[in-house]
């Protein structure tokens, strides 16, 4: 056809060819390390390790044991001795591992023993400061009271009339601590010691001095009745106490004496020379 226009041929399209990577190194990770800082996060680590490795060696009991073991406080009764049998079994380690609050429990279960309270002196050093009983008086006849007026579990034979005794109906320990302290503070002036201290029902007070003189107080006025009865035992009682068996506090404008008779004067010189 010779008046057709002739088309022009496509240029054939060539198939691009793709190497394929082998399939090892299609899955290799590509990790690049900045060995700069290897010593710097080596650094943050170490401490760590060095932590962890203290923790474990410390869980050792026969690790850093306790060396020394120091008893203190205002004792009179009590010494490191009396307590090392009660200390010993719980020292045979270390201070921390110490069990400390058992340790302390334990301590004040002597009868001795107020308060107890331990204080740690790294590395090996313990310390155990004993608040010990303070024993005001007896309690009757059995029992003896602390300075906050509660009963002391322990004997002390050797106090008997030493420490004044306290008598009272009702069960107040407390309160009769309390006010035969304010009665020593009254008679602090009082060159005779007092050996008992009562009150009865009423609320009314009595004192026995270790002479044997008996003070009637009453319930008021406590504290100006004893000064009153301290200026007059000084200037007129304290030569005539043998012959004296009570002195009544419990008036206005000075006090009663009863005087003994000559049979319990005859009385008391027989015990005297016994």
């Amino acid at each position: 056809m010779a008046g057709a226009v002739a088309k022009k041929k496509r240029p054939q399209a060539t198939r691009r060819k793709t190497v394929r990577k082998p399939l090892g190194d299609r899955w290799k990770p590509n990790i690049n390390i900045n060995w700069a800082r290897v010593p710097a996060i080596l650094l943050m680590i170490a401490p760590l390790f060095l932590i962890a490795a203290a923790y474990f060696w410390i869980q050792r009991p026969e690790n850093l044991t306790i060396t020394s073991v120091e008893v203190t406080g205002d004792l009179k009764y009590l010494n490191q001795d009396n307590l090392q049998p009660i200390i010993e079994p719980y020292v045979a380690t270390n201070l921390f591992l110490l069990e400390a609050k058992e340790l302390e429990t334990e301590l004040e279960f002597n009868s001795w023993v107020y308060s107890a309270s331990l204080t740690k002196l790294w590395p090996d050093k313990l310390r155990i400061t004993i608040h010990e009983e303070r024993p005001i008086a007896f309690w009757g006849e059995d029992s003896m009271l602390n300075e906050f007026g509660e009963i002391i579990d322990a004997e002390l034979s050797e106090k008997v009339g030493k420490l004044p005794v306290l008598y009272s109906p009702e069960d107040n320990g407390r309160g009769m601590v309390e006010n035969y302290l304010n009665v020593q503070k009254w008679t602090k002036d009082l060159p005779i010691q007092i050996s008992e201290f009562r009150e009865d029902s009423r609320g009314s007070w009595q004192l026995k001095l270790a002479d044997g003189l008996i003070v009637d107080i009453g319930r008021v006025q406590q504290e100006r009745r004893l000064r009153r009865f301290i200026v007059g035992y000084k200037r007129e009682l304290v030569d005539k106490v043998k012959t004296i068996h009570t002195v009544d506090l419990r008036y206005t404008n000075g006090f009663a004496v009863k005087w003994k008779s000559a049979w319990q004067i005859k009385q008391d010189a027989k015990k005297d020379k016994g």
